[in-house]
């Protein structure tokens, strides 16, 4: 039998306002959704969610379901490079605040259905994106 692959777990929001879908951009990966990985202690993942997104956006939000999961790598030049990642996308809702970012991101765009195609950089978090407004 193989070894175990050693993962970090990350969650992420896709953060539904009106019409529209939070993206952010991280400088060196790309295309990007609000939160991050699981820290060490912490059991209940909503609140994990929650504060990450505070964190990163400023946002508060309510988490919904998980809609979709897949598997990224850090390229060399990230910050969190050599780590494996293990993401799971939430369908979370807006529920107040403006959008103020950390800075692990340069720049943010509200999508919709119409204009979603316009962030594809044909990274597994395009996929996701695809998946949720194919969902709806």
């Amino acid at each position: 039998m193989k070894e175990d692959q050693l993962f970090c777990v990350a969650q992420k929001a896709f953060i539904w306002k009106g019409d529209s879908v939070l993206t952010l951009n991280d400088p060196i990966e790309g295309l990007d959704f609000p939160g991050g990985k699981v820290q060490l202690g912490e059991t209940d993942f909503s609140e994990a969610l929650k504060r990450e997104v505070k964190e990163e956006t400023g946002l508060d939000i309510e988490v919904g379901d998980p809609f979709h999961v897949w598997y990224a790598e850090f390229s060399p030049e990230h910050r969190n490079y050599p780590k494996k990642v293990f993401v799971v996308g939430f369908r979370c809702a807006y529920r107040g605040g403006e959008v103020r970012l950390s800075d692990e991101h340069d720049h943010f765009r509200w999508v919709n259905k119409d204009t979603y195609h316009e962030v594809n950089d044909r990274s597994n978090f395009f996929e996701a994106l695809e998946k949720y407004f194919g969902d709806r």
